[in-house]
């Protein structure tokens, strides 16, 4: 997506990417960004997740998925977020 831009436009780009991103996320349920937060940003993986969370392993992973799609559905809705 960046490819062919130039330095000063590819950072202006990634930044406004970064904020829809933080605003999609912002306007999520609470439990399903604390999913995707723990998996993607500490990096936990689903036993670890659902340990944080105390909720079962395949509940982590099923809530994972969810939140996953929930939030790729806010972000279809974003105008040129994928394209």
């Amino acid at each position: 997506m960046l490819a062919g831009l130039t330095w000063p436009t590819q950072a202006v780009v990634r930044a406004e990417m970064q904020r829809l991103l933080q605003e999609a996320l912002n306007s999520m349920d609470p439990l399903d960004r604390e999913v995707l937060v723990l998996r993607h940003f500490e990096e936990l993986n689903n036993v670890e997740t659902a340990e944080v969370l105390g909720i079962e392993t395949s509940a982590a992973s099923k809530r994972y998925i969810r939140a996953l799609r929930r939030l790729k559905a806010i972000l279809d809705n974003v105008p040129g977020f994928f394209g």
